[in-house]
C-alpha cells in the first residue's frame, strides 16, 4: 500500500475536480485512479469525494483530510527540496500557466535552457489559461498580462511588451511603404486584440519626446489571438500591431519606425499561500532575470562554439 501515491492522486482529483483530468496529469490510467480513491475511502472508512457525471466534489471530510493531506506533500517537498539545495542540485515538477504566444515565442527557450541546468526538474506548462485559478489548479507559477487581481497573490511586474507597426515584405512591394501615420488610410489593416476593437490606433513618437495621437482606422481583417494577427500579417494581408519580441521571429518588417504603440505590462503570479520550493524559486528568478530584455524584442546573443 502506497499511503503517499494515494494522498498525491486525492489531492490531483480534488483540485482539478475531475477523475480523468487528475488521471492525464498524473500520467496514470482512469480507472487506477478511481482505483486509488475507492482504496483510500475503503481503508479510512469514509466518503471522501462525492461522483457525479459532471465530476468530483468533496465532502466535509475529504475537505478536512484534503487539507491535511496537502500540509503532508507539502512538507514532504520542503524537506526533499532542503536535501537537494544542500548537494547543489534541483529535482520536482512546476506547474506553469501563462499564454499560447509568450510561452512560444519567449518562455520555452528559457525553460530550455533552464532545465538544461537542472536536469531533475520537471516544467509542465498549462497554455491559454489567463484567468485560472492558481491554488485550485495547483499551479506554481503564471506569467500574464494585465494585473492580476485576488489578495492571495504575489504579484512581480517584469516589464511592458514593446508594440510596433509590422507587415510582410511580400505586402510592402506590392503596396509600398508608409511614410506618415496618415498613409495608413491607404493601405489595408489588421486589427487585433492590442487595439480593443475601438476604430482608432493609439501611437505615440519615438523621436518627438512620445508625442502621442489616436489615429482613426478601418480595419480590414482582424483575430483575436496575436498568433493569428501575425499569421495573417505574414501572409501578406496587411500592416497590424504586433509585440517586437514576436514580429522578428516571423520575418515581419517594421513599419514607421519612428513610431510604437503601448503595450501590455507582463506579471509573474504565485499562490501567497503555498510555500515556494527552490526549484521553483529558482525558475522565478530565471524569469525575473531575462524577461524584461525579452518583451522589448531583445533577444539573448547566441553563443559561439
Amino acid at each position: 500500500m502506497d499511503r503517499f501515491h494515494e494522498l498525491q492522486v486525492f489531492r490531483r482529483t480534488v483540485e482539478v475536480g475531475n477523475v480523468t483530468h487528475a488521471a492525464e496529469l498524473l500520467h496514470v490510467s482512469q480507472p487506477a485512479v478511481s482505483r486509488t480513491l475507492a482504496n483510500l475511502e475503503s481503508r479510512l472508512g469514509v466518503e471522501l469525494l462525492r461522483r457525479s457525471k459532471r465530476g468530483v466534489s468533496v465532502t466535509e471530510a475529504g475537505q478536512d483530510f484534503y487539507q491535511q493531506a496537502v500540509d503532508i506533500l507539502d512538507r514532504l517537498d520542503e524537506v526533499e527540496t532542503g536535501v537537494a539545495a544542500q548537494r547543489g542540485a534541483l529535482s520536482g515538477s512546476i506547474r506553469l500557466a501563462t499564454t499560447t504566444m509568450l510561452f512560444t515565442d519567449i518562455l520555452a527557450s528559457i525553460i530550455a535552457g533552464f532545465t538544461a541546468q537542472n536536469p531533475d526538474v520537471k516544467v509542465e506548462s498549462l497554455l491559454g489559461m489567463q484567468s485560472l485559478d492558481l491554488s485550485a489548479a495547483n499551479i506554481d507559477l503564471a506569467i500574464r498580462g494585465g494585473r492580476p487581481g485576488g489578495q492571495d497573490l504575489v504579484v512581480r511586474k517584469l516589464g511592458i511588451v514593446e508594440i510596433a507597426l509590422y507587415a510582410s515584405p511580400a505586402y510592402l512591394a506590392r503596396h509600398g511603404m508608409p511614410e506618415t501615420p496618415d498613409d495608413l488610410a491607404q493601405h489595408s489593416l489588421i486589427g487585433s486584440a492590442l487595439d480593443g476593437g475601438r476604430g482608432y490606433w493609439q501611437l505615440e513618437s519615438e523621436t518627438e519626446g512620445g508625442v502621442g495621437m489616436s489615429l482613426p482606422v478601418t480595419v480590414h481583417h482582424r483575430a483575436d489571438e496575436l498568433l493569428g494577427t501575425m499569421a495573417l500579417s505574414q501572409a501578406g494581408l496587411g500592416i497590424t500591431l504586433a509585440p517586437k519580441y514576436g514580429a522578428a521571429t516571423r520575418g515581419l518588417q517594421r513599419v514607421l519606425p519612428n513610431w510604437r504603440a503601448a503595450g501590455p505590462s507582463i506579471f509573474l503570479v504565485w499562490p501567497s499561500v503555498r510555500h515556494m520550493p527552490a526549484r521553483v524559486r529558482a525558475l522565478a528568478d530565471t524569469f525575473i532575470a531575462e524577461l524584461p530584455a525579452r518583451l522589448r524584442g531583445i533577444r539573448p546573443a547566441a553563443v559561439s562554439s
